[in-house]
C-alpha cells in the first residue's frame, strides 16, 4: 500500500474534489458554475479554493519550480 504524506494527501483531495464537482455539472439537469481560486500564503503554501454550489479550501505546498512554470 502506497502510503502518501499529508502534503501529498491534501493535493490528492484538492484534485478528487475538482474533478467531482465537474462532473457533477457535467451530469446536472441544468446550468452550474465551477471557480478555482489559488492565493500565495506565508511558508510556501497556497491556499485553493474550490466553488461549485459550495466552497471547498485545501491548502498544499507550493512546488519549487524555475522559470515560473
Amino acid at each position: 500500500m502506497n502510503q502518501l504524506t499529508p502534503q501529498e494527501d491534501e493535493e490528492e483531495k484538492a484534485k478528487t474534489k475538482l474533478l467531482n464537482s465537474f462532473d457533477y455539472l457535467l451530469n446536472h439537469n441544468g446550468s452550474g458554475h465551477l471557480e478555482v481560486n489559488t492565493k500565495i500564503l506565508k511558508r510556501g503554501q497556497k491556499e485553493i479554493t474550490i466553488q461549485c454550489s459550495r466552497c471547498h479550501r485545501f491548502v498544499v505546498d507550493m512546488k519549487e519550480e524555475k522559470g515560473g512554470n
